[in-house]
């Protein structure tokens, strides 16, 4: 079974008007221990393999994806996505869809608001369940939906897909 993670940045320095914009954002202290937190606790998921990481291009994202990246013993392939950047839920089922069928644990690395509106659309009515309600509050930073994927990346969609935890650093 095919595995579905979906993670929201950690914590980022404010956003203050810079030549280098919001792109350019990197995680606090806080931060990066919380990614560090999240890689950790995605190292004792088992996921099966090969892994395929698609990154937002945007500072924050990266050393988010990085503090997974060390806490796993095989290193897996991370793809920067410029289009997470500004992406909406839409744009994620299409990358999806896309990948290849070889990939049995795919990790979206990205933003708020669209991380959390992907994750609800896939939670459905498993939104109200106590194992997910957190997220009623907001998408937690450096939180992780994991989803099992029964079927070929191409089906994934609310119906097809199977919550399984939320994970929190």
């Amino acid at each position: 079974m095919r595995r579905l993670l979906l993670l929201r940045h950690a914590e980022a320095v404010p956003h203050v008007r810079t030549e280098s914009g919001d792109r350019a954002r990197v995680l606090t202290p806080a931060g990066q221990e919380q990614a560090a937190s999240i890689g950790r606790q995605i190292a004792t998921l088992d996921l099966p393999t090969p892994i395929q990481i698609l990154c937002s291009p945007a500072a924050r994202t990266r050393q988010t994806a990085q503090g997974v990246l060390d806490a796993l013993s095989n290193a897996p392939a991370v793809t920067i996505e410029d289009s997470f950047y500004s992406a909406v839920a839409d744009d994620f089922y299409g990358l999806i869809h896309a990948t290849s069928e070889a990939v049995q644990t795919l990790l979206i690395v990205g933003h708020n608001p669209t991380i959390s509106e992907f994750a609800c659309d896939l939670l459905g009515p498993a939104l109200q369940s106590p194992q997910f309600s957190a997220l009623n509050r907001g998408y937690p930073l450096a939180g992780l939906t994991v989803f099992d994927v029964p079927g070929n990346w191409l089906d994934v969609r609310p119906s097809t897909v199977q919550p399984v935890k939320l994970l929190q650093p």
